[in-house]
Formats: C-alpha cells, structure tokens, sequence
C-alpha cells in the first residue's frame, strides 16, 4: 500500500435536497475507500470520506453474513458493516468498506443509528477497508524504511506509551505526525493529522496486513489512540474473522 499526504484538497459536497443515494462523485472518492489507481489512493479517498463529515445513508441493520471474494481469498462479512449496497450483493469485489460502532466494533441497528446518521468526525466509528495487498509493507514496515527519514524535532509523549514524531513540512508529509510503540518488536504505529482544522478532524490511519493477500486499511478519530492496544487488536481480529477457512 502506497502513502500519500493526508491532506487533500477538498471534494464537491452533494447539492442539497438530493435523494439520499450517493452520488457519483461521492462513491468514486467518499462513500468507501476506492483503490483510484495502481499506486494507491487509499489514504487520500479515505481522509475524503472523513473529512466531508458524510452522513452514512443506506446502511443495513441486517447482520446477515455477505459471502465476497477480493483478489483470491473468500470473505463473509455481515451485511450491516458493509457501507455500500453494491457490495452488500455479495459475489466478487475490489474491495469492502466498513463502518463499525467504537468500542464495541459492532455494524449498524437501530439502537445506533443516530451514531452512524450524525455525520459528525467525532463521531465514535471506526471506518475501515479490506482490500488486496499491493505492497508487503504496512503501517508497521513503514516506520523505519519511509517514516524515519523524515522525523524532525524531539520525541513527544503520547498515548499509553506511544511515542509521536513529527514529520518533514518538505516531506509531502506536513502538518502530520507519526505515533507508535517504541518498545515493541512489531510496534503500532499510526499516521495523523497534528491539528484539527474545521475541514479537516483529528485524523489516523492505519493499515495491517491480513489474510494470504489482503490489507486492512482503518481510520478513527485521534482521541481513540488512547485506547490503541483495544483498538488495533479489535479490527485485527474483526478482519481476521472475516476469512474464510
């Protein structure tokens, strides 16, 4: 999975009084997270989709497990995570894009639809995308061979141990910060926004490895890093239970 810079210029929001379907621009680059091009625009489409604080319409609350195929591998992911209903229908796909409820990283019911109706980046969801692996290096692989280089200024203490390093303004990476667990032999790590801005909220993301050849792509709100350990080990082990044997 490629990097790219997590500000982005912003995309056209829906005129208003349109029906509540997404429109065409929003499902190239808001409603999910669209691989745009071989050398991947993941984090850009998925910080789009955040920062446009779109509504999720259309959801399901019917946890029925959907059967999809990505790339060569067979999935079964209940129907009321799936965010689009294109790929409820089940069958092959490029990829699946999620929303699950923080903490308990359940889809969408009744009992929580103003959670996932309000819009909102403070929102408690978790947005996520299975997709086919276009690289072997992750989040994780990244923090020496890309993110080190352009470290400057001193470490600064974050959340539960983490350590946050600021990155380069020439780097292409400005105004973001790296968070991860120094301690670890496989360590955490997480990509931010250092500030949030009234376009853009307090923005991570994270992609993990899973599966033979998939990759998990995850976004939240900054203020979930403090419960990062509950929170990495849950969408691993949510996309884990995706696979089928």
């Amino acid at each position: 999975m490629v990097d790219v810079p997590l500000r982005h210029k912003t995309t056209p929001r829906p005129l208003p009084g349109k029906k509540a379907t997404w429109p065409r621009t929003l499902t190239l680059i808001g409603a999910g997270i669209i691989l745009l091009v071989a050398a991947g625009g993941l984090f850009r489409a998925a910080l789009d989709a955040y920062r446009e604080h779109l509504i999720l319409t259309g959801l399901s609350d019917d946890p029925t497990p959907v059967a999809l195929v990505i790339g060569a591998e067979e999935l079964s992911i209940p129907a009321n995570m799936i965010r689009l209903a294109k790929t409820r229908a089940g069958g092959p796909v490029e990829q699946a894009d999620l929303a699950v409820l923080w903490p308990v990283l359940e889809g969408y019911s009744e009992r929580s639809a103003e959670a996932f109706k309000e819009g909102s980046p403070t929102a408690p969801i978790v947005y996520a995308t299975i997709a086919a692996r276009d690289t072997p290096i992750d989040s994780t692989g990244r923090l020496d061979s890309v993110y080190a280089r352009f470290f400057v200024g001193k470490p600064l203490p974050g959340p539960d141990g983490l350590v946050g390093r600021q990155l380069d303004a020439d780097s292409g990476y400005g105004g973001e910060i790296v968070y991860f667990a120094p301690a670890e032999p496989r360590p955490f790590v997480a990509r931010c926004l250092t500030e949030s801005t009234p376009e853009v909220p307090a923005t991570c993301m994270r992609d993990v490895n899973v599966g033979r050849g998939l990759s998990l792509l995850y976004r939240f709100n900054r203020k979930m890093l403090e419960d990062w350990r509950v929170l990495d080990a849950g969408m691993r082990k949510l996309a884990a239970g995706f696979l089928v044997p």
